[in-house]
């Protein structure tokens, strides 16, 4: 089987929906989220800008140089990414965002999950930067309005039969009608 391969971008997004879970799912337990989730998932957002990145800079380019360290590559599998993205998240864990960060990426990401949402993921992306490449300001201007050709004498002797229906008196009428009216 064919191994699919990740770039920074989607693992980073992975990362981050995984963090964000946790975060929801103490929300919605009436729990209280472990110190420091909710501040990473707002520095973190990754969709803040139409470019790839975080609502903190610094966050995204942090990433990107773990992800340069352990990836031979752009890209790279989904195991590769899972490793990166847990020694990236144990980097921050501190007095800012405390100190379950790869606690919540183990909870909510094993393996396989982890893959199965590297895939889903990577199509949200795709769409993402389709709309994005695609937004309003950049379609083309509007073709100009065709105006319309002077009609040619088989045109006109087209319309007189067809207005005439075999009648020789109204054609003949209807062609010294026109030239009347040149």
């Amino acid at each position: 089987m064919l191994e699919h391969r990740w770039d920074a971008f989607t693992i980073y997004v992975n990362a981050y929906y995984a963090v964000q879970e946790a975060y929801d799912s103490a929300r919605r337990s009436w729990e209280r989220p472990a110190s420091g989730l909710k501040e990473f998932c707002q520095d973190a957002n990754p969709f803040l800008w139409d470019q790839d990145g975080s609502a903190e800079p610094s966050l995204y380019e942090s990433f990107c140089e773990e992800f340069g360290t352990q990836a031979e590559e752009d890209t790279c599998s989904a195991q590769t990414g899972r490793d990166v993205a847990r020694t990236w998240l144990a980097s921050l864990e501190g007095e800012r965002y405390g100190t379950s960060l790869v606690t919540a990426l183990d909870a909510t990401a094993d393996e396989r999950a982890w893959e199965e949402a590297c895939n889903a993921v990577a199509k949200q992306l795709a769409s993402r930067r389709a709309r994005i490449e695609l937004s309003p300001q950049d379609e083309p201007a509007p073709a100009p309005e065709p105006s319309p050709k002077e009609p040619t004498q088989a045109d006109i002797e087209t319309v007189i039969a067809l207005l005439a229906k075999g009648d020789e008196d109204f054609a003949a009428q209807l062609r010294a009608r026109l030239e009347s009216d040149d």
